[in-house]
C-alpha cells in the first residue's frame, strides 16, 4: 500500500469522526464542483497527520471527488436500479494492466453470466478464463447477482491469467483441475458414506484416533475436508489462483455439515484463516466485511474447539505450543483488517500481540539441526520444540511420545481396516445385519473353522450361544470353505510328503493342505480328527453364504469396471499430495507472517497503548460467546428509512475507502 493511500485512509477516518460531509456546502458546490475548504481545517489536519498542508489539500480533494461520485452512484441506483460495482483485477493480468480497478453498471437482477460478459469486454480477456468472487462467494453464471449478496458498491475480484497461448493453456488446465478435484472429492465422500469400502476412508481427531460418525455426516465432512486439504496444499505452493476457489468450495460444503460437527472440530476455523490469507496474498483486503466475519468465525470456533483458555486442547494433547501458531496468524490477520478499517489503536494492539507470539514461536535453527541430527524430521523438530518452549531434551521426549501414539493409532487403524475387509466377505445374517467380526473371531479362537463360524453366525443372527448350538447340530458346516479371500498357496511335494509320512493317503493330504492354506500341522490335525478322510470341496454353486456364482461378462460389466478404474484414478490424483501427518496443518514456518507484520508495522501503525499487552484480546466479544452477523434489513422499512440508512452507511464507510 502506498503512503498516500494510507494517509488518505487516516484522513478519511478523521473526517468520519468529525462528521465532515465533503459532498455538501461549502466543500462542494450545488453543481458538484469543488467548493471551499477552510484554511484552519487544512492546517489542523496537516498538524494531526504531520504532513504539509499542500498534501492535505490534495487528499481532501480526492476524498471529496470520491464522495460525490459515490453519492451520484447511490442516487442513480435508487432511480434506475443500476448498481455500480468495483471490478478489481488480480494475478498476471493486474500486473500488465495500467488500471487494476474499474467501475461498471449493472442491474442486480442480472445473472452472473451477464456480469462475466461485461467484465470480459471491459478488460479484453476471455470470460471463460475468469472466476468472479464477491465477499468470498464465487459468482455462478445462472444465479442472479443479488442472490450472491452483491450490492451497489460491491467489489468484484477477478481471478484470471494473461492472454498468451501458454498461459491460456495453463488457465484451461486450472479449470480442468478444479473440476477434476471437485469430482474426485465427491467420489471420495460417496465412498465414505458406505459402511465398508476398499479405500477405508477415516476421519481422525487431533491425536490421530479415528472418529466414529454417522454415514451421512462422514460423507459431508469428507467432501469438505478433501477440498480444504487440496486447497491448502495449493496455498503452500503459493498457487493462490487454484487455492482460493478450492477453499471457497470447501467453505460451501462445510456449511452443509451439522452445527454439532462444526462446533467440535477446528477444521472450519483453519479454513476461514486460509481464505483470508488468500485475500491478503492477492492484496484484496478491501473485501473487509467478508474477511472480518471469517476471522470472527475462526476465533469463535477455536474457542469452542480448544476452549477459551485452550483447556480442552491441553486435556486432549497435553500441550498447546503447536496450535499457538494458529492464534498468532489469527491475531496478525485481525490486526491487518483493523488497520484497513482505520481502527488503528485496535490494529496496533493486535499486531503487537502477533509480534510477541512470533517471538515466542521462533525456534533457533541450531536446535532444529540438533534434533535433525538425532534422526527426527524438520517438521517433527520444529513442532516438538515449539511444544516444549525450545527445550531440546523435552522436545525429543515429546516427539518420541507422538511417534509411539501415531504407531499405536496406525496399528488400531490397520486392525479396524482388516476387520472391515473381512466383514465384506462374511455376508449378512438372516435378519439383514452384517456378520459381527468380533464374534466371528471369537468362534475362530475357540477352534471352529472360518467357514463354519461365518455360516453359524449368519443363521444365528450374530448370537454367539445360538451359533454354538447351530455348529453342534450341523457338523457338516465344519467342511465349509473359508469366506475370506485366500492367498494363492502352492501345495508342494514336500508338504504332501510331510503329511503322507504320517500314514495318510496322498489325495487326502492334498485336500487337507488346500483347506488349511499349506499349514502342515493343521492339515495333519484335521485328518486325525476325521479319521484320515476328507470330502471333496463343495462346488461353488452349492456353498452356503454369500453368493459366489459367476456369470458371463457383459459390455455393461466392462463399462462399470472401466468407470470404477477411472474413479480410482481421479481419487488418487486428489489424494496424491495430501499429507499423511495429521499435524501438517500446524507446520507454519512463520516466514511470510513475519514479512507481512513488518510491512504493516512499516506503514506507520501507532504504538499500542501502555498496559498489559499480553492480555487476551477478543474484539467485540467475551471468550466463547458467539457474535452473530445481523440479519437482512426488514422489508417493512419505508423508502425514506432505506435512503436515510444508506446515507449513514455512506458517511461511515465510503469516506475511508
Amino acid at each position: 500500500m502506498a503512503t498516500d493511500e494510507f494517509l488518505k485512509k487516516q484522513l478519511g477516518h478523521i473526517l468520519n469522526v468529525d462528521k465532515v460531509k465533503l459532498w455538501e456546502l461549502p466543500y462542494t458546490e450545488t453543481n458538484g464542483k469543488a467548493g471551499t475548504v477552510p484554511l484552519e481545517m487544512i492546517a489542523n489536519y496537516a498538524n494531526q497527520l504531520n504532513v504539509p498542508e499542500e498534501k492535505v489539500t490534495i487528499l481532501l480533494e480526492e476524498l471529496r471527488a470520491h464522495a460525490v461520485q459515490k453519492l451520484a452512484e447511490r442516487v442513480k441506483f435508487r432511480q434506475s436500479g443500476l448498481a455500480t460495482l468495483k471490478v478489481k483485477l488480480s494475478g498476471q493480468l493486474a500486473k500488465r494492466s495500467p488500471q487494476t480497478v474499474h467501475s461498471m453498471e449493472i442491474a442486480l437482477s442480472s445473472k452472473g453470466s451477464q456480469l462475466r460478459e461485461m467484465v470480459a469486454e471491459l478488460v479484453g480477456h476471455p470470460g471463460d478464463q475468469m472466476k468472479l468472487i464477491s465477499s468470498g462467494v464465487v459468482i455462478k453464471d445462472q444465479v442472479p447477482l443479488h442472490e450472491h449478496g452483491v450490492k451497489n458498491g460491491s467489489t468484484i475480484l477477478v481471478l484470471c491469467l494473461t492472454v498468451s497461448q501458454a498461459e491460456a493453456q495453463a488457465d484451461e488446465q486450472l479449470k480442468h483441475d478444479l473440476q477434476d478435484f471437485r469430482h474426485a472429492a465427491e467420489l471420495l465422500s460417496a465412498r465414505a458414506e458406505k459402511e465398508y469400502d476398499e479405500m477405508d476412508i477415516q476421519i481422525a481427531d487431533q491425536t490421530g484416533k479415528p472418529i466414529k460418525l454417522p454415514a451421512g455426516e462422514k460423507k459431508a465432512l469428507t467432501l469438505a475436508m478433501a477440498l480444504h486439504e487440496k486447497g491448502r496444499q495449493a496455498l503452500k505452493k503459493k498457487n493462490i489462483t487454484l487455492a482460493l476457489p478450492l477453499l471457497l468450495e470447501a467453505d460451501k460444503e462445510f456449511r452443509q455439515c451439522s452445527s454439532d460437527i462444526i462446533n467440535s472440530v477446528d477444521n472450519y476455523a483453519i479454513l476461514c484463516l486460509d481464505i483470508v490469507w488468500c485475500y491478503l496474498c492477492l492484496k484484496h483486503m478491501d473485501d473487509l466485511p467478508d474477511a472480518e466475519e471469517r476471522l470472527r468465525s475462526s476465533e469463535n470456533f477455536f474457542n469452542k474447539s480448544y476452549g477459551s483458555s485452550m483447556e480442552r486442547l491441553m486435556a486432549v494433547k497435553g500441550s498447546t505450543g503447536e496450535e499457538q501458531a494458529l492464534f498468532m496468524k489469527l491475531h496478525l490477520l485481525q490486526g491487518i483488517v483493523a488497520f484497513h478499517q482505520q481502527r488503528l489503536e485496535e490494529s496496533a494492539r493486535l499486531l503487537s500481540r502477533a509480534e510477541a507470539e512470533l517471538a515466542r514461536l521462533h525456534i533457533d535453527e541450531d536446535k532444529i539441526n540438533t534434533m535433525m541430527c538425532l534422526g527426527y524430521s524438520e517438521v517433527e523438530s520444529r513442532l516438538g520444540l515449539r511444544s516444549c518452549d525450545g527445550n531440546v531434551a523435552n522436545a525429543v521426549q515429546h516427539v518420541m511420545k507422538r511417534r509411539e501414539e501415531k504407531a499405536e493409532n496406525a496399528r488400531k487403524r490397520h486392525k479396524e481396516r482388516k476387520r472391515n475387509q473381512i466383514a465384506k466377505h462374511l455376508g449378512k445374517t438372516a435378519n439383514g445385519q452384517i456378520v459381527n467380526v468380533k464374534t466371528y473371531e471369537t468362534l475362530i479362537r475357540m477352534g471352529y473353522p472360518k467357514g463354519a463360524a461365518s455360516e453359524a453366525l449368519r443363521q444365528a443372527n450374530n448370537d454367539l450361544n445360538l451359533a454354538l448350538e447351530v455348529l453342534q447340530s450341523h457338523p457338516e458346516f465344519l467342511n465349509l470353505p473359508d469366506p475370506e479371500p485366500r492367498k494363492k498357496v502352492n501345495i508342494t511335494d514336500d508338504m504332501i510328503a510331510q503329511v503322507t509320512c504320517m500314514g495318510f493317503e496322498v489325495e487326502m493330504a492334498r485336500r487337507a493342505l488346500q483347506k488349511h492354506d499349506g499349514d502342515v500341522s493343521r492339515a495333519v490335525e484335521d485328518l486325525v480328527n476325521t479319521g484320515g478322510v476328507l470330502p471333496p470341496p463343495l462346488p461353488l454353486e452349492e456353498q452356503p453364504g454369500p453368493s459366489t456364482e459367476s456369470s458371463p461378462t457383459t459390455p455393461e460389466d466392462e463399462a462399470d469396471a472401466d468407470q470404477s478404474r477411472k474413479d480410482k484414478e481421479a481419487i488418487n490424483r486428489l489424494v496424491s499430495d495430501l499429507p499423511e501427518d495429521e499435524e501438517d496443518y500446524l507446520d507454519i514456518t512463520l516466514d511470510e507472517e513475519r514479512e507481512f507484520l513488518r510491512e504493516y508495522q512499516g506503514l506507520g501503525v501507532p504504538a499500542p497503548p501502555s498496559g498489559n499487552q499480553t492480555e487476551r484480546f477478543h474484539p467485540g466479544q467475551e471468550a466463547g460467546i458467539l457474535l452473530r452477523v445481523p440479519g437482512p434489513r426488514s422489508v417493512t422499512h419505508t423508502l425514506r428509512d432505506i435512503i436515510l440508512d444508506e446515507e449513514q452507511e455512506f458517511l461511515r464507510e465510503d469516506l475511508v475507502q
